[in-house]
């Protein structure tokens, strides 16, 4: 028996309140039923979501039905929706407000598991050899399963081509190169030279984070607080520099995923920091911009993005709620939810199908940006230090000046958080 399973084993007999002489509670653990899927709000094209959720009702009929739940686009607001119904479910008699299986962000796995709100899971049902290796990672807390890896996420740096060729410029490989090329074009073709996602959000963390890596920078270092390191200051500055400069327009600090895509979509921008998720959107029959889209590797690592599949332990019906997992993670589903929605499977195998390969040239790009990802930081006090860091850097961004000095105060305030 490998150490996945024996620690499945032995946290499901502490989740249960069951002692070294009983078992699980086997009605609930191999019940079948109605569940409830809650994940985030349904962006994709034609509604992939929903579509899967289709297929599995078709074929296991009324006593089965999954119930798709989604919830609010917010990340923060998300969040809190799941941590008041796990709290809720784990009341007498609250059978009714259960979420059976949830998808949780990758930043939220460690939390959620250490608090209690995620079923402990046997590897060996969810043949956990065919996952990317880095998502399984972050689905494990202390050495156990706790989810599966449902959809996967790099970071991509989107850009026109057309407008590239037209200047005889290569797509950029540093951030000396792309501050250059969006600085000299934007002026020529009156658009935007880059955007991301700078508003006071988690996605500003990541855009933030991803930077500092690209100068040897990082939020810790051998478990020490490094976020006002000198190498993680320049990164801040490249954003800040390029607020200040023009090549990055104000407006960014306020964009989120759909804002900075609306932007590029609508082809005022040559070059977009985004998610996987946006590709078939930019590039769909509807898109002013569909023939004219390229897509690269970050100028440095991405921060590992996705989410999780895990069951709530109110769940009253758990085989089917490990069977819809199972559902969602065949690589059939994966290889639709990436074709016609944009979300990086987490099957290894997919990244080396032909036809995939043939139909998105860019897979290559995406794989190469998965495998070199980064891993934001696992803690469960990571909602906290993530709310510090958008609250100081977002200030931090408005004069390159002040950058050092709202760093050196960051660690402080991380320093007392984590102690």
């Amino acid at each position: 028996m490998n150490k996945l399973c024996c620690a499945y084993l032995a946290v499901v007999l502490v989740a249960t309140g069951a002692c070294a002489t009983e078992r699980p509670d086997a009605d609930r653990v191999h019940a079948r039923g109605p569940i409830t899927f809650v994940d985030g709000r349904d962006n994709t094209e034609g509604k992939q979501l929903e579509r899967l959720v289709e297929r599995w009702n078709n074929r296991r009929g009324s006593k089965e039905q999954v119930t798709f739940v989604e919830q609010s686009p917010s990340s923060d607001a998300h969040r809190a929706s799941l941590v008041a119904a796990a709290q809720d479910g784990a009341l007498p008699g609250a059978r009714g407000r259960c979420n059976d299986v949830i998808t949780v962000d990758a930043v939220w796995t460690a939390e959620f598991a250490r608090a209690g709100y995620l079923l402990p899971l046997n590897p060996d049902e969810f043949d956990i050899g065919k996952f990317l290796d880095v998502p399984v990672q972050n689905a494990t807390v202390d050495d156990t399963l706790y989810a599966i890896p449902a959809r996967t996420d790099a970071g991509l740096l989107y850009y026109r081509k057309d407008l590239l060729e037209q200047q005889h410029k290569k797509p950029p490989t540093n951030w000396t190169e792309l501050a250059e090329t969006a600085n000299e074009l934007r002026t020529i073709y009156d658009i935007d030279g880059y955007v991301g996602q700078l508003s006071r959000y988690e996605g500003l963390t990541v855009n933030a984070l991803e930077a500092i890596w690209s100068q040897g920078g990082d939020l810790t270092t051998n478990g020490e607080i490094t976020i006002n390191s000198p190498a993680a200051k320049q990164g801040v500055e490249l954003l800040a520099r390029g607020l200040r400069d023009g090549w990055i327009p104000r407006a960014a600090t306020g964009f989120n995923e759909e804002r900075s895509r609306e932007r590029f979509q609508a082809g005022k921008a040559l070059f977009m920091r985004n998610w996987p998720y946006i590709y078939p959107i930019v590039t769909g029959p509807t898109s002013p911009v569909a023939h004219q889209v390229g897509v690269t590797t970050l100028p440095g690592p991405s921060a590992l993005g996705g989410w999780n599949l895990a069951i709530s332990p109110c769940s009253q019906h758990q085989e089917t709620a490990r069977d819809f997992i199972r559902f969602y993670t065949d690589k059939d589903e994966q290889q639709q939810l990436f074709a016609k929605g944009g979300f990086a499977p987490t099957v290894r195998s997919l990244y080396d199908d032909p036809v995939l390969r043939s139909k998105f040239p860019y897979l290559d790009v995406l794989h190469s940006s998965l495998i070199t990802a980064r891993d934001r930081v696992q803690t469960p006090q990571y909602d906290r230090i993530s709310d510090l860091m958008q609250e100081s850097l977002h200030g931090a961004l408005d004069r390159v000046e002040g950058v050092p000095g709202r760093l050196d105060q960051l660690a402080e305030d991380m320093r007392a958080a984590l102690h």
